[in-house]
């Protein structure tokens, strides 16, 4: 008796492999030569021992982003360099020439700037040698043109790095007293009788509101610095627009700033109550926000302007739709 047996068919699709990001792409393919793996295997080394050279900096940028909230953007800094690195690696693979003589300078620059911080304390040397020291890998196992590829995500890491206390108090003094007197003057200029002595702001009734150093606008800085960056360099506009935007960092975080010493004179001159704890919080939230908004406004005016300043010309013209 013959038996028939009937296969059955899978007619669904071969799952399709997922593609690794550029930046990871290009390791593998390195990996697969053997030039390239000795050159893998040591920059993994040569960044294990920055590290452990580097350990106290390590620990000391992790301490200041978790507790001081003017770099508390510093734990974001890293993943986004990766970004960069990652859009850069999208151009292909770079001719792998090391760079000896520039890789042996730029570690030789960050192991003296390490050991002058333990003469000489200053951490922001260390801070910077540790960025130098990730240029002198790169360019030594993998050359100069890795290195001019990938250079703004590495020079974008100084944005991770906190300024020393004396240079932080050195602008934000200033930054202070210039808050207090503009929103005096918008205060006294809404209804709102001000005196202003110094960074005090004397309210009707005696109420007095102190405009702190984290008042002062450096914390709005150091983000909108960071973030106007990073917006500069992704954006395919002309040079003069990205320095713009970059420049517009300053007045756009002191305007935000003055805002918020506005609308607290306000609330505290209202109920000075709801001018403390978790609503102090919020509005600086709100005036994060307030300033982002700024960002934005500024973008769509320098967009209109890109756009007056374009040819238009018959060789710039679109072409009439056929039919």
């Amino acid at each position: 008796m013959a038996t028939s047996t009937i296969s059955a068919r899978d007619d669904s699709p071969a799952p399709v492999p997922r593609e690794l990001p550029p930046l990871l792409a290009q390791v593998r393919d390195g990996w697969r030569h053997r030039d390239g793996r000795t050159a893998l295997i040591g920059a993994a080394a040569c960044l294990a021992l920055l590290a452990v050279l580097f350990r106290s900096t390590l620990v000391h940028f992790v301490q200041v982003w978790s507790t001081d909230q003017n770099y508390s953007h510093g734990f974001l800094v890293p993943l986004i360099s990766l970004y960069f690195a990652n859009m850069a690696a999208q151009y292909g693979p770079t001719r792998q020439v090391p760079a000896v003589g520039l890789g042996v300078f730029l570690l030789t620059m960050a192991l003296m700037g390490r050991l002058a911080t333990i003469v000489v304390p200053v951490g922001i040397a260390s801070d910077l040698s540790f960025i130098a020291g990730l240029a002198g890998i790169v360019a030594l196992f993998a050359g100069r043109d890795a290195l001019s590829r990938y250079g703004f995500a590495l020079a974008f890491l100084v944005f991770m790095v906190p300024l020393p206390i004396h240079l932080y108090t050195t602008i934000a003094n200033p930054l202070q007293l210039m808050v207090s007197r503009f929103a005096a003057v918008i205060l006294n200029g809404t209804g709102l009788p001000v005196l202003c002595e110094g960074n005090h702001l004397t309210l009707p009734g005696g109420v007095r509101m102190f405009v702190a150093e984290a008042c002062s606008g450096m914390r709005q800085l150091t983000g909108f610095l960071a973030l106007t960056t990073a917006v500069a360099f992704l954006t395919p506009r002309p040079r003069w627009y990205r320095l713009v935007l970059i420049g517009s960092a300053i007045p756009v975080a002191l305007t935000a700033n003055v805002a918020r010493v506005v609308l607290t004179g306000w609330i505290m001159a209202y109920d000075p109550k709801l001018a403390m704890g978790t609503f102090h919080t919020i509005e600086g939230l709100l005036l994060m926000g307030f300033g982002l908004a700024l960002l934005r406004a500024e973008c769509a005016i320098l967009n209109m302007i890109v756009e007056d300043d374009r040819p238009t010309g018959p060789a710039t013209r679109p072409a009439p739709a056929a039919g």
